[in-house]
């Protein structure tokens, strides 16, 4: 296990969280109180504000202890952690509440309860919260699962395709999303220049994307459709004729 904190005044805190263990069980990092190695003195100073001199008060700080438990196939390699998005950074942690989001998760896996979620500091102590994921294989393509009809009618038929993400084995990934592009695979026509109307985007919701009114403005034979997001494999519709208007 290994990890690091990423300060500025400024910044988040920003955590590395590695993966190690199977079931998968993350690294636990634990934002010090204060330095240690100082002197109870400078700690006790530091923690009640008793500077002397004038100088103003400083606030009471604490620590959290964050771990997040993964289980299910296909865990990603690490997380982040960032402890409020704008906060400061100083000698330990404020004490009361603050939020802590768990970052870097990848589409397969899913975070159970709040995620970000408010987490208490406790002063001159330590603060608790795990975060449980649950994963599932990735997505590794795309899929029609309502196909083309055999045959539409050029520009007077409308019809409707529905594509899906899915992972090697051809389930479902509900998880996965992404805008979806539908064009003209193979170009039936005689003059190769069909353009395909409707709408031809579509986000996925819950891992479908549908397009309800598709039409092709020339005949031809054999056409297929194409629909495409990034970081999948294409799928290719089943082959279907576009004729004339009877």
């Amino acid at each position: 296990m290994g990890g690091g904190a990423t300060s500025g005044v400024g910044q988040a805190r920003r955590l590395q969280i590695a993966v190690s263990g199977e079931p998968v069980r993350k690294a636990v990092y634990l934002l010090a109180l204060a330095a240690l190695a100082v002197a109870g003195c400078h700690l006790d100073t530091l923690l009640s504000g008793g500077s002397g001199g004038g100088a103003p008060p400083r606030v009471a700080t604490g620590a959290l202890r964050a771990a997040a438990v993964t289980s299910g196939s296909n865990p990603p390699a690490g997380y982040t952690m960032t402890l409020d998005s704008s906060q400061p950074t100083s000698i330990g942690i404020p004490a009361g509440s603050h939020r802590a989001a768990l970052g870097s998760v990848p589409d397969n896996c899913n975070v159970s309860g709040d995620n970000p979620r408010t987490v208490k500091v406790p002063a001159n102590d330590t603060g608790r919260t795990t975060f449980s994921v649950a994963c599932t294989p990735p997505a590794t393509q795309l899929a029609f699962t309502i196909q083309p009809p055999t045959t539409v009618t050029a520009l007077s038929d409308t019809f409707q395709v529905e594509v899906t993400a899915e992972d090697s084995s051809g389930s479902l990934v509900p998880s996965f999303t992404g805008d979806v592009t539908v064009a003209i695979g193979t170009d039936g026509s005689i003059a190769k220049n069909a353009q395909l109307r409707g709408t031809t985007h579509a986000s996925l919701v819950n891992g479908i994307a549908t397009f309800p009114n598709l039409s092709i403005d020339q005949t031809g034979v054999a056409y297929t459709l194409k629909a495409s997001v990034p970081r999948l494999t294409d799928a290719t519709s089943r082959a279907f004729n576009v004729i004339a208007v009877p």
